[in-house]
């Protein structure tokens, strides 16, 4: 078979082979619409590549000006977790104080309160995935970046029983309401230039005092550090601006996995 990889026959070959396993693996997503007080509302999920019969489930948030789809690329929690269902729902054009006060682009609304619209289109999803996906619904998760990591603090306020654990990325919000205990998972980058670092530590101290946590952590994977009480804490910290750190997503898992 020497030099067998130069032959045509074998180029077509592996080129067949390459198309087949594209499309085996574009085969687990799947775009979903849903009617939300008569807005169309798009998520685009992907299913476990290694089947269960009651998998677990993970809802990730894009940044404002995001796209489910940039998300689904930016965060890859699907190769990351296979086991799972991860849902990556699509905003809204919406204001945003910090970078879009006309609300041109798509983000999430904090309003903390049950008009939000988000909120119900969340509702929504919930009840389509975990029904057409046999869920298993103590293994629930929540994580967001930037607008969609503020919006994971309006979800555990006003949904956080639903939840088994959330993670928040570069983003602040704590503070905003009146939480109950819940374990989470929040990065942060020392240089973020949109989200100011003290801030988002501000908002971390709050999620400490919420669940009750020691103030002496202990190494968590390669950058974490867990605060224990009466759930647990992670904070993990980089040396990076505001984009999305993909290195944070196998400690974040692993986190999960750990709360199940």
């Amino acid at each position: 078979m020497a030099g067998a990889e130069h032959r045509p026959e074998f180029c077509v070959l592996s080129f067949m082979i390459a198309v087949i396993l594209a499309a085996l693996v574009q085969s687990g997503q799947q775009t979903i619409t849903l009617n939300i007080n008569g807005v169309e509302r798009t998520a685009l999920i992907f299913a476990p590549t290694v089947p269960s019969p009651h998998p677990p489930v993970v809802f990730a948030f894009h940044g404002h000006m995001g796209t489910s789809r940039q998300a689904s690329r930016s965060f890859d929690i699907q190769s990351e977790w296979p086991n799972a269902v991860v849902v990556y729902p699509q905003g809204l054009p919406t204001p945003s104080p910090l970078v879009d006060r006309e609300g041109r682009y798509p983000g999430w609304t904090l309003d903390g309160d049950e008009s939000n619209r988000d909120l119900k289109f969340f509702d929504g999803l919930y009840r389509d995935v975990t029904h057409r996906f046999h869920t298993d619904t103590r293994r629930v998760f929540a994580m967001g970046h930037s607008n969609g990591g503020a919006f994971i603090y309006t979800l555990w306020v006003l949904r956080g029983d639903m939840f088994a654990g959330f993670s928040s990325a570069e983003a602040a919000g704590a503070r905003r309401y009146t939480l109950k205990p819940k374990p989470i998972f929040v990065t942060i980058g020392s240089r973020d230039a949109i989200v100011r670092p003290a801030m988002q530590h501000a908002s971390f101290n709050e999620v400490l005092k919420v669940n009750q946590a020691s103030d002496k952590g202990s190494p968590f994977g390669p950058k974490g550090m867990q605060f224990r009480g009466r759930a647990p804490s992670i904070l993990w910290e980089y040396d990076g601006g505001h984009a999305f750190p993909r290195d944070s997503v196998p400690s974040m898992i692993d986190f999960f996995k750990s709360l199940l």
